[in-house]
């Protein structure tokens, strides 16, 4: 099972020699593995580069020039160019941040859950966050959602979910869709790693806004893009007037959806089966 691993870096010097080092640490190696800058402004750069002088499996590309950072579109952006360079077969792709510890034994655990269900489409495990004195799951962490920083897809998955979008809310897109083509997905509540700079801080008006629209643009429907906006702003703590009017300005211009009206139709049916499950089951 070959396994080839794109990580977008930002800023990441406190972090970056670390989570390569469990990687590199681990005890099914990777195919490949490509860091891709993404506008850094601290030392991450002659980090990259040192690591990547010292393992040729470990390619660097350093960004053109910095611009701002918006949460979602440029790591996805970054993402695609490390994909793009890509020089070996693999059998899985790997998108993970650089402030992730794993454990030794993640990529195998990977490969056999991919060897053992040749229907399964994306798989990770959970994250952790170090909160009084103790390894506990973030509170923004879902046992059914696999997070952005550690998603693995099969390469039927991928090329049927054609890649990634360069949007905010990528990483919730993409798992919908892989339902959609029928893939299983699959978190591990067993395996789980160190997240060391917690999910969500930051968040300002203009990313809740787009947060709404995103929900509109999976095609949730008023009632559902309500509750959808709600739920986001309580578990994220973001600014919830700023995520209804993202949403209710999409609704009530009827933007262009990100997917199709039959796609629309199975993430709703989707979304309401999860939430009559939860208050019935």
């Amino acid at each position: 099972m070959d396994i080839s691993i794109v990580i977008p870096v930002f800023n990441e010097e406190a972090f970056l020699e670390s989570s390569i080092e469990s990687l590199l640490c681990q005890t099914h190696s990777f195919r490949e593995l490509i860091l891709v800058d993404d506008g850094s402004t601290d030392q991450t750069v002659e980090i990259a580069q040192k690591i990547a002088a010292k393992h040729p499996c470990i390619q660097f590309l350093q960004a053109k020039e910095t611009t701002d950072h918006e949460p979602g579109k440029k790591v996805v952006a970054a993402f695609n160019r490390g994909f793009a360079a890509l020089s070996r077969p693999w059998d899985v792709i790997c998108k993970f941040d650089a402030d992730i510890i794993f454990p030794e034994h993640y990529l195998a655990n990977l490969a056999l859950a991919f060897r053992q269900n040749p229907n399964l489409g994306m798989y990770g495990g959970l994250l952790t966050i170090y909160k009084n004195n103790n390894w506990e799951l973030e509170s923004v962490a879902s046992t059914t959602h696999i997070r952005g920083p550690i998603k693995a897809y099969s390469k039927k998955c991928f090329a049927a979910i054609d890649g990634l979008r360069s949007i905010l809310g990528w990483d919730t897109l993409d798992e919908l869709l892989a339902l959609y083509f029928g893939f299983v997905v699959q978190t591990n509540r067993d395996l789980r790693v160190k997240h060391l700079r917690p999910t969500g801080s930051g968040y300002s008006s203009t990313p809740a806004k787009e947060k709404g629209a995103l929900f509109y643009g999976l095609g949730h429907g008023l009632i559902l893009g309500l509750l959808a906006s709600f739920k986001w702003a309580m578990v994220q703590r973001g600014p919830i007037f700023a995520v209804l009017y993202g949403f209710l300005s999409a609704w009530i211009t009827q933007k262009p959806l990100l997917v199709s009206k039959k796609q629309a139709r199975f993430i709703r049916k989707y979304r309401w089966s999860a939430i009559a499950n939860r208050f019935f089951s």
